[in-house]
C-alpha cells in the first residue's frame, strides 16, 4: 500500500514538472494528505491535517487553496459537493478507483460506494463521465432490519 502511494506521488510530481510547475513543500504535503485520505476533504480539513504532519506545519490556508486549484486544473484532484454547499477534494479517478459517496444524514459520515449503478447501464447515450452522491443512513446508524434498498 505504501509503495502504491509513493508511486502515485512520483507520477503526480512528473505531471507537475512536465507542466512547468515546481515540486514544492506545500504541494507535496497537500498531496500526501489526499493520497492517505479515505474520503473527500474540505480545504479546512486538509489544512488541519497538514498542521499535524511534520512536513506540513507552517503551510498557510492560501497555499492550500492555490495548490488545490492547480491540482484541479491539472486533473489530479476532483471537487465534489455532498449536499452542504462546501467543496471537498479527493484524488481524481486517474489516481483512484471509480466510486461514489454516501453521506449519512444521521451522523454526517461520508463513505465510499464502490458499486456503480450507472456502469454497464444502457442509457441510450454516450456518457463520458458521471457523479452520483447518495444521501441516506450509514450501516452504523441504521436500525437493524432497515438496511438496504432505495427509498425516495
Amino acid at each position: 500500500m505504501a509503495e502504491r502511494r509513493v508511486a502515485e506521488l512520483d507520477r503526480i510530481r512528473g505531471l507537475l514538472q512536465a507542466a512547468g510547475h515546481a515540486w514544492t513543500r506545500p504541494r507535496s504535503a497537500v498531496l500526501q494528505v489526499l493520497v492517505t485520505g479515505a474520503t473527500p476533504l474540505k480545504v479546512e480539513e486538509i489544512h488541519d491535517r497538514l498542521s499535524r504532519r511534520p512536513g506540513g506545519r507552517g503551510i498557510n490556508l492560501s497555499s492550500v487553496y492555490r495548490t488545490l486549484n492547480l491540482l484541479h486544473a491539472l486533473g489530479v484532484v476532483r471537487r465534489v459537493q455532498l449536499g452542504d454547499g462546501a467543496y471537498r477534494f479527493e484524488l481524481a479517478e486517474g489516481y483512484r478507483a471509480h466510486h461514489h459517496h454516501l453521506v449519512c444524514e444521521a451522523c454526517g459520515r461520508i463513505e465510499d460506494v464502490r458499486q456503480c449503478p450507472v456502469e454497464g447501464a444502457d442509457l441510450g447515450v454516450t456518457v463520458r463521465s458521471h457523479s452520483l452522491e447518495l444521501l441516506g443512513v450509514c450501516r452504523s446508524c441504521a436500525p437493524q432490519g432497515t438496511r438496504g434498498g432505495v427509498h425516495a
